[in-house]
C-alpha cells in the first residue's frame, strides 16, 4: 500500500517520497525512490525510514529528501549515476 507524498527534482533526477506499508497491520513508513529526469525506471527503495521519531511530517519529508540528495551526490562522485 502506497501514498505519494512528494515529487521534486535534484540535479537531473526526480525524487519521489512515498508513505508505504506492507498491510493494514503495519505502520506507515516514508520511502524514497529516484530516477533520471530524462526517463528510465524508478530505483528500488533508495531509503526506507524505519525510525518513528520525527517531530512532524515535514521533518520526515526533509529527512527523505536529504537522504536522496546524499545518494545522488555520491553516485555523481563515483560516476555511477
Amino acid at each position: 500500500m502506497q501514498k505519494k507524498v512528494d515529487l521534486s527534482s535534484y540535479r537531473g533526477y526526480l525524487v519521489e517520497v512515498v508513505l508505504q506499508r506492507a498491510d493494514d497491520s503495519q505502520p506507515w513508513s516514508p520511502a524514497v525512490r529516484v530516477r533520471r529526469t530524462a526517463g528510465g525506471g524508478w530505483s528500488e527503495d533508495l531509503w526506507l525510514a524505519d525510525a518513528r521519531d520525527y517531530f512532524t511530517c515535514y521533518d520526515a519529508l526533509a529527512a527523505c529528501k536529504a537522504q536522496a540528495q546524499r545518494a545522488i551526490d555520491a553516485q555523481r562522485q563515483t560516476g555511477t549515476g
